[in-house]
């Protein structure tokens, strides 16, 4: 367990170091974005463009948590849930983003999917994204005051 005040053990279950976070969008910016913002906070990222592509992806490597956008070509966000509960993949967490408005019901019915842990509205704020992911996957991160960027180590 780490220190108050110090990163995490190298390995130990709460370093971000070992969790591998898909993200799923369909505008290259915003998963470039979101990508570098979790690679800040030490996460391991893969990206993808679509719900079907991520599909492909996790057959590569397995993520600890799933980012995904609703609205993409293809195949959807909605549609990438239905495809992970049917694939089985329930135990890995999804948390949803989107820049649609959406109705309250909608919302309520998508989070009651399996995997789904967390609804982000776009844009999305770089603390909030990293603080979901830590207390989703139980990570912590310290960046040393000599290393602001957590460029070393990673």
């Amino acid at each position: 367990m780490a220190q108050e005040g110090l990163p995490p053990e190298p390995g130990s279950p709460q370093d971000p170091r070992t969790k591998v976070v898909l993200v799923v969008d369909d505008d290259d910016v915003i998963c470039t974005l979101v990508s570098m913002a979790l690679q800040m906070e030490g996460f391991q990222t893969v990206a993808a463009a679509n719900g079907e592509e991520a599909l492909k992806r996790m057959d590569d490597r397995a993520p600890d948590l799933i980012i995904t956008d609703l609205m993409m070509p293809r195949q959807g966000g909605y549609e990438f849930l239905r495809h992970l509960n049917a694939r089985g993949e329930k135990r890995v967490p999804v948390i949803i983003v989107t820049g649609h408005d959406l109705q309250d019901s909608t919302i309520e019915l998508i989070r009651q999917e399996a995997n789904v842990v967390e609804f982000l509205k776009k844009p999305l704020l770089a603390k909030m994204l990293a603080f979901t992911a830590h207390k989703t996957l139980g990570t912590t991160w310290k960046r040393p005051k000599s290393d602001p960027w957590g460029t070393r180590g990673a």
